[in-house]
């Protein structure tokens, strides 16, 4: 009998697997020593940089594929989960403002180097391997819904339920959004360079995700935010 060779999106996730439980390690040690309730509003400022930047990197990705046709629905892809995207940081400022931070105190945050290294390691992709192979990137970001028991446990801490829209909103979108991105994945992708491209993309992304949790829930992020300088003094 012969044994069907596993599709790509198998396969990325089995080179996904030992990130995969790293991250469910730390979430995991966050919930059962307390720690997610305290920092979670330090980690809803470093997710709103890193979904903000979201939609610019899937433009950049299509334009760069816009004049390939053997990437049309890849680059098609990118256009309409773009458009879909739109927007979803301003869900992350409405539960910081639930939790009585201003929104332009947001704004003015500068997010911490694990964070920019998410955003970054992407653009390296896009750049320098393959505009295609951003897919990774987004199907590590969307094929893992945020859990009701990780939401569960933030509303026992106390965290109110109008802080937690963003999750609970992609916990419910990401269900079809995993499926249209293993499609993508198995069908898009025509090289083995374009593969390994997106297996970079993914494994970047999950392994700095991982990085600035830890950071974040260490609670030393507190004390490496630089100030903002007046222009007065920048400019001194």
């Amino acid at each position: 009998m012969t044994i069907a060779a596993p599709l790509f999106h198998e396969r990325l996730e089995e080179v996904l697997r030992p990130n995969r439980e790293d991250y469910d390690a730390i979430v995991r040690s966050a919930l059962l020593s307390g720690v997610l309730s305290v920092t979670y509003p330090a980690l809803l400022v470093e997710t709103f940089h890193y979904v903000r930047r979201s939609c610019a990197l899937m433009e950049r990705a299509q334009s760069l594929l816009e004049s390939s046709t053997e990437h049309t629905a890849t680059s098609l892809y990118f256009a309409q989960h773009t458009a879909e995207e739109r927007n979803h940081e301003e869900w992350v400022l409405d539960d910081l403002e639930a939790l009585g931070h201003c929104r332009a105190d947001i704004l003015g945050t500068i997010p911490l180097a694990e964070t920019i290294h998410v955003v970054a390691s992407q653009l390296y992709v896009i750049e320098y391997l393959h505009p295609a192979a951003l897919l990774g990137y987004v199907y590590m970001m969307e094929s893992r819904p945020p859990h009701p028991v990780v939401i569960g446990a933030l509303h026992a801490t106390g965290i109110p339920r109008d802080a937690t829209r963003f999750l609970e909103r992609h916990g419910e979108a990401d269900i079809g959004h995993c499926e249209e991105l293993a499609h993508a994945l198995d069908n898009f992708l025509h090289t083995d360079d374009e593969r390994h491209a997106t297996i970079c993309s993914a494994v970047l992304g999950l392994s700095n995700v991982n990085r600035m949790l830890q950071r974040v829930w260490r609670g030393d992020f507190l004390t490496w935010r630089p100030q903002r300088l007046s222009r007065e003094t920048a400019t001194a």
